[in-house]
């Protein structure tokens, strides 16, 4: 069994409804993003602020969060079941921030944008691998910050915003491996969080919802559950 699921399976019963709630939550929000948008949900109480480097690349596409609605893609809820018999959370405890689609920008609230990902509250914890892959990426951009990509062959996810980078550039990593510590570097980031984008079909492939690899996960959970009981 992975690190993360081990973990949560020392209070399984409480933690697996739980996950399931809030899962479910924001997968009908993330549904709901064409008749309201959801608002960015900052950590206003944590002001501590990652010193970015002087070096950052140019922002690769995707890096700074947000994306045009041509390169966004919905897929259904069993499409990746098939490709991921072993699957980790990407922290220890998931509270969205911010869901997947149409938001008002949290840089210009008068805008509204295209959230290319997911948004998870975290204040400088361990990130890890939510698939087995190969590293690709260990970079930083000017809007994403340190960040780290893992090519997983069906997609690709990058964890974006970090303060610390775990993994090397074609290190193999585990469903589970810590690859780095969350954050607040780049520039669009109104507080600690961690912001995860995933691609179908390679780097460059269309994004989708990281909620439907979240939702396998909490699934297995409960059916470890329901075997130990």
């Amino acid at each position: 069994m992975i690190f993360q699921i081990k973990i949560l399976s020392l209070h399984m019963g409480k933690c697996c409804l739980a996950l399931t709630v809030l899962l479910c939550h924001g997968y009908a929000s993330s549904h709901a993003q064409h008749k309201a948008y959801s608002h960015f949900n900052t950590i206003g109480d944590y002001h501590r602020k990652y010193v970015s480097p002087n070096n950052y690349a140019p922002d690769d596409e995707g890096m700074d969060e947000e994306a045009d609605e041509s390169n966004l893609i919905q897929l259904p809820n069993d499409s990746l079941k098939s490709y991921m018999p072993l699957v980790a959370l990407p922290l220890k405890k998931i509270r969205i921030s911010s869901p997947f689609g149409s938001r008002r920008d949290p840089m210009n609230r008068r805008n509204r944008r295209m959230h290319n990902g997911l948004d998870l509250k975290a204040r400088f914890e361990e990130v890890y691998s939510m698939l087995p892959g190969i590293v690709t990426r260990t970079t930083s951009s000017v809007n994403g910050g340190y960040y780290v990509t893992v090519n997983h062959g069906i997609c690709v996810c990058s964890y974006l915003h970090l303060s610390k980078i775990k993994v090397k550039v074609g290190q193999h990593v585990k469903a589970g491996d810590i690859i780095a510590i969350s954050g607040n570097s780049g520039k669009r980031t109104t507080g600690p969080h961690l912001h995860i984008a995933c691609r179908w079909g390679g780097e460059n492939g269309k994004f989708f919802n990281p909620l439907l690899i979240l939702r396998f996960v909490s699934e297995q959970l409960l059916n470890n559950n329901t075997k130990r009981q």
